[in-house]
């Protein structure tokens, strides 16, 4: 199950990499100067990977197999509940 989780965050990231880029270019590409398109390139690449990188350190900290492990004990309803 962690197998799948991590193939579905790999998507997640290549997705949002590949976002950051799509706003980079077009940073660079549509700027009214070129000193203005770098200065502002820089700054949104520093905060994008910045977040990029706090996320994914997030992500690998989370202990998946335990938590489905503790996932199966949950119920909808208190135990005091479980005679209806």
């Amino acid at each position: 199950m962690t197998g799948i989780i991590n193939i579905l965050y790999l998507v997640l990231f290549l997705g949002i990499s590949a976002v950051g880029l799509y706003v980079c270019y077009h940073i660079l590409r549509y700027s009214s100067s070129r000193k203005n398109a770098l200065i502002t390139a820089l700054i949104f690449a520093s905060v994008f990977l910045f977040l990029l990188s706090t996320n994914t350190i997030a992500f690998f900290r989370v202990d998946w197999g335990g938590l489905f492990r503790n996932a199966g004990s949950l119920s909808l309803f208190p135990s005091s509940y479980s005679r209806f």
